[in-house]
């Protein structure tokens, strides 16, 4: 991934030194669902019955929801292809769902506990447009790659517990993350791959990025997904 990265930052510098036949400034913004995944760490459910008693636990990731606002810089190569790079602030995370139950005559108890994490990224794409539809309405497909840092973020967790005999409980915190907490996983990259339509500068944009957690060797092996919705501007000059 990393010699990836940088072969393709390469060439796409490469590309933006040579003729363009005009630019843009590009303002946009808007919705992201985003998810952690680790491959030790998949989603399960289970039930198990012992001396007449039932055991039932499941673990499930789920997306979370955030934004995205960028400020982008495009030079066109020509009437289909386009070269696109600048600065991208969006949140990344996830939120997981731990439950358990525990059934045995008229006896019962469970617990439930959430956790949310809730990170947030500037990135730096570099991006290719081509126009498969010219003219007043464009339509056109992305393909590129991304580098990231995180700029904070919080982590906020819930805990429920409640049983046959009365007993209950519940707990939830939340903290900060700085960049400080990451020790070495402040930096990210990826792939990109989406599509836009345009007409007369004002444009749509849906990105799905697939990206590393950090850019330093991880035995967790984490990677980070996210789709993204824009609504933005072009303003264009020669």
């Amino acid at each position: 991934m990393k010699n990836f990265l940088r072969r393709s930052a390469v060439t796409s510098f490469a590309l933006i030194s040579s003729i363009s036949f005009g630019q843009s400034l590009n303002f946009n913004g808007g919705f992201t669902t985003s998810s952690l995944r680790m491959e030790e760490k998949q989603d399960y459910k289970s039930t198990e019955t012992f001396n007449g008693a039932s055991y039932t636990s499941s673990y499930k990731q789920k997306n979370l929801s955030g934004f995205n606002v960028a400020i982008g810089y495009e030079f066109k190569l020509g009437n289909r292809l386009s070269l696109e790079t600048g600065l991208k602030y969006q949140t990344r995370g996830m939120k997981t769902d731990n439950k358990w139950r525990y059934i045995e005559g008229d006896q019962s108890a469970e617990s439930f506990s959430e956790s949310k994490w809730k990170i947030n990224y500037l990135d730096l794409p570099i991006v290719l447009n081509t126009a498969i539809l010219t003219g007043d309405v464009r339509v056109y497909v992305r393909t590129g790659v991304y580098v990231g840092t995180v700029m904070g973020g919080k982590i906020t967790e819930r805990y429920k517990f409640n049983s046959s005999d009365g007993n209950k409980g519940s707990s939830e915190s939340s903290k900060k993350i700085f960049e400080s907490d990451m020790e070495g996983m402040r930096f990210t990259g990826g792939v990109v791959f989406g599509a836009g339509v345009e007409y007369k500068g004002i444009y749509f944009e849906t990105n799905y990025n697939v990206g590393t957690f950090s850019l330093r060797e991880l035995d967790a092996n984490i990677y980070t997904q996210d789709l993204s919705f824009s609504l933005g501007y072009k303003l264009k000059f020669n």
